[in-house]
């Protein structure tokens, strides 16, 4: 390599021996300095990358230490087995083979998979071992949330992870509460939210497998045991907000039980539509429609391969928790005034559930769950065509053409799942039990859907409607008739459930017999108001039997009918004075609209109101019609 000069023998043209200084500088007492040279860029860049090659392949197990990965997973799962022989500890879900499996982990013996999976490299750098996906249904970048106080950062800012205890564990109840909790909330809160299977979520199994799900299903049962308003029910509810909050962090595993979980929360508390579209996301990240899907094949397949019972047993349950959060989605969204998060492609699509009628583990309650998949797509799609887009109203033909599909759509729903229900189910009390929820079902989506219509149009004066419109109403208040008559016909068989029924639940019977009670009052021709008001009295009394007179919605019931019956004594009174005092009372009733059904929930009907024209008709009597 030859030597650079200086500048002095540079600008001399003499040889310069390279040295700082060189000998003919010193020798002559020259200042000796030399011109540092430009880098080039692609040479500097190319250096860069060939350093940043370098790194990296340090950072990866040469062939000679190849079997330092190799021994960090058998001493991984060799800590694993370890750690499932132990008594006492949290779950991490695994899903392996057919069954779901939990390895219980000690607090003071916890290893996460991350800090299993880095270990110190010869070289002096960190390798990194990937955990096995495969078998885990969190994704393979989160962390185990077995230990306790676990914890992992975020820049400068960590999460607590601390380790699931059920509220037995905790101390907050005993044993033998849960349990009667336990069996409480399977005595009619399954019905409202089918998820569960009774021959696999028993107490034990439940307990073992999901402490959050065991602490929801407490709570709820000693709902329903001890009243909403009791110490125990608030103490146990309180009990279901971290392991929430947990869920929404991101800090618990994605599972089967924490999904059932979270739509057991939302049946029973306020804002439950979050909580759904929550679940929803954790279904879809499971692909639980993918089980559905292998579960339909399964069942066409009449090859003569050995099925796999365990195996389809497991793609029941997956599936029946699927269809039960596409409904709460569904319910909570299109009656809370939002769009569903979650939409039916196709009608026909939603009916091949049936399929899954003839598996042999399905039960009475999937009749249930099953029909409210087909009626819940039907009613998601008329909302979205009585939706106009912001700006445009529907004319009547439209809206008429829209209404008789619907209703024709819903005729054939109800007649094909009598059918089913008579042909299917053996006990008489589950075939009576679910008739009545079907008629009671098939009511309630077409009131609401004829309102929402007429909502759409932005018409909720009567006395300026159509005929066509007018005709909707009647429609509606006949829907809505139906609905209370199917309701009181047999209180056994549906009211004495509202014990363990959801908030939902109670407000749809106040909202309907109050939208009753003023159709009736807007139309009273062919109607017969006192025998309407003794049919709600009547109603009262079977709710206060199953402590009505601690809920909301029992009360805004009451002040409905109180205010109804105040209108039609004002038109029965022929006094002066008290005509008046009939109007206010009139008009005190037709303002009645309770901000729950407002604030709370999105139903539509109550707005409706008869503002005539001329002012005279304005004190006119509400008992000739219009």
């Amino acid at each position: 390599k030859l030597k650079k000069a200086c500048s002095a023998c540079r600008r001399s043209k003499l040889k310069c021996d390279g040295g700082k200084p060189c000998t003919r500088c010193r020798t002559a007492s020259l200042y000796c300095d030399y011109i540092k040279p430009v880098n080039d860029p692609v040479t500097e860049k190319l250096s860069q990358l060939q350093a940043q090659m370098e790194a990296l392949r340090n950072r990866v197990p040469d062939p000679i230490n190849a079997s330092t990965a190799v021994t960090l997973l058998e001493l991984q799962h060799q800590q694993q087995n370890e750690i499932q022989n132990r008594t006492s500890g949290s779950p991490v879900y695994k899903h392996i083979g057919n069954q779901f499996q939990q390895p219980q982990i000690r607090e003071d013996e916890y290893t996460s998979p991350v800090s299993m999976s880095v270990s110190s490299h010869p070289s002096g750098t960190r390798t990194e071992v990937p955990y096995p996906r495969a078998q885990m249904y969190e994704s393979p970048s989160a962390v185990s949330y077995g230990g306790s106080g676990l914890k992992r950062k975020r820049g400068d800012f960590e999460l607590n992870i601390e380790r699931s205890v059920d509220v037995v564990a905790k101390g907050l109840i005993s044993l033998a509460d849960a349990e009667l909790y336990f069996r409480t909330f399977f005595k009619g809160c399954d019905k409202y939210v089918p998820v569960f299977d009774p021959r696999y979520d028993t107490f034990d199994s439940v307990r073992e497998r999901g402490p959050m799900l065991f602490d929801v299903i407490c709570a709820v049962g000693c709902r329903a045991e001890c009243g909403p308003g009791s110490d125990a029910f608030q103490a146990l509810s309180n009990a279901t907000k971290a392991p929430i909050c947990d869920v929404i962090l991101g800090t618990v595993p994605k599972s089967i039980e924490t999904i059932q979980a979270l739509l057991v929360n939302a049946g029973y508390s306020e804002k439950g539509w979050v909580l759904t579209s929550i679940a929803a996301r954790m279904a879809l990240d499971l692909d639980l429609p993918g089980s559905y899907t292998k579960l339909s094949a399964l069942s066409f397949d009449s090859g003569g391969e050995e099925r796999d019972r365990l195996e389809e047993e497991r793609l029941m349950r997956e599936s029946r928790v699927w269809f039960e959060t596409f409904i709460m989605e569904n319910i909570l969204s299109i009656d809370c005034g939002k769009k569903p998060g979650i939409r039916a492609s196709s009608g026909a699509g939603m009916r091949r559930c049936r399929v899954l009628l003839g598996h042999p583990s399905r039960t009475a309650l999937d009749f249930r769950l099953l029909s409210q998949v087909e009626l819940n797509s039907i009613r998601a799609l008329a909302h979205e065509r009585l939706s106009p887009p912001m700006g445009t109203t529907m004319n009547d033909e439209a809206m008429s053409e829209i209404v008789q599909e619907t209703r024709i759509d819903l005729s054939v729903w109800l007649s094909d799942w009598l059918n089913l229900v008579d042909s299917n189910v053996e006990k008489e009390e589950d075939r009576a039990s679910l008739r009545i929820n079907l008629r009671i079902q098939r009511d309630w989506a077409e009131m609401t859907m004829l309102c929402k219509g007429l909502q759409g149009m932005g018409i909720e004066n009567v006395a300026i409607m159509t005929d066509s419109q007018r005709n909707l109403i009647h429609l509606a208040k006949a829907s809505a008739q139906r609905h209370l008559s199917i309701i009181i016909s047999n209180p056994s068989l549906y009211l004495a459930t509202f014990r363990y029924g959801m908030d939902f639940v109670w407000a749809k019977c106040a909202f309907s017999v109050l939208l009753l009670l003023k159709l009736a009052r807007l139309i009273p021709s062919s109607t017969n108001m006192s025998s309407l008001i003794s049919d709600a009295k009547t109603l009262l009394a079977e709710l206060s039997k199953v402590r009505g007179s601690s809920n909301i919605y029992f009360r805004i019931l009451c002040l409905s009918v109180e205010k109804c019956e105040k209108a039609l004594n004002g038109d029965l009174n022929q006094n002066i004075d008290a005509n008046m005092n009939g109007v206010d009372a009139e008009m005190d009733f037709q303002s009645y609209v309770p901000k729950e059904f407002i604030l709370e929930w999105n139903f539509p009907g109550l707005t409706f109101c008869w503002i005539p024209f001329d002012f005279q008709d304005l004190f006119m009597d509400f008992g000739t019609g219009f």
